[in-house]
């Protein structure tokens, strides 16, 4: 069983990121919208300036797994911390008025998969087993935990079977009893 992050643990890796830094920005931007929009790696990475919509709180995920488009909403935390490393970070980082890429290393490159995982293993250094992909499932369980429907959450992940998402998303023995108690009519 992969291990799932809760969601004290997540915030404690969302608020580390010093925001008064370059970096920290950057860091910060990337965390919320990891978790936020249930990202994929390569997604992130991939993600370019004109892919995201700070207005509607929307990211476009082009061509992501399955060679499928898709519209994604962010949380307002999320929108806000990219619009801090756009105003305040990026512009610091592009070297090259022409790069497209909406997260920039240092050296003004597009990031890589491996710095998205250093970042996040930096921010939960408390915890070695928190990955990104640890992250994707977190948002996932955390959604339904709440009351999601399998079907908005199936969307948000890029399924094309509700199958996949329940295999993927995990629900512990405490939150099912919950979300029995809760929902089925005959309780």
């Amino acid at each position: 069983m992969r291990y799932i992050p809760t969601e004290t643990e997540i915030s404690e890796m969302l608020n580390k990121p010093l925001t008064v830094t370059l970096r920290g920005l950057r860091d910060k931007a990337i965390l919320e919208l990891l978790y936020s929009s249930a990202l994929r790696r390569s997604e992130l990475t991939g993600l370019n300036l004109d892919h995201v919509n700070l207005k509607d709180q929307t990211v476009c995920i082009v061509k992501g797994k399955g060679d499928k488009d898709r519209f994604l909403p962010m949380t307002q935390k999320a929108s806000d911390a990219i619009k801090a490393y756009l105003e305040k970070g990026r512009p610091l980082y592009n070297r090259n008025p022409s790069n497209k890429a909406l997260f920039l290393s240092e050296w003004g490159k597009r990031l890589s998969s491996h710095r998205i995982n250093d970042i996040v293993h930096e921010y939960a250094s408390f915890n070695p087993k928190i990955t990104p992909h640890s992250v994707r499932h977190a948002t996932a369980t955390h959604m339904l935990k709440r009351g999601a429907g399998i079907m908005y959450v199936k969307h948000l992940l890029g399924h094309s079977s509700a199958k996949t998402t329940e295999i993927y998303t995990h629900l512990y023995p405490k939150d099912l009893i919950q979300i029995y108690e809760r929902f089925h009519p005959r309780k």
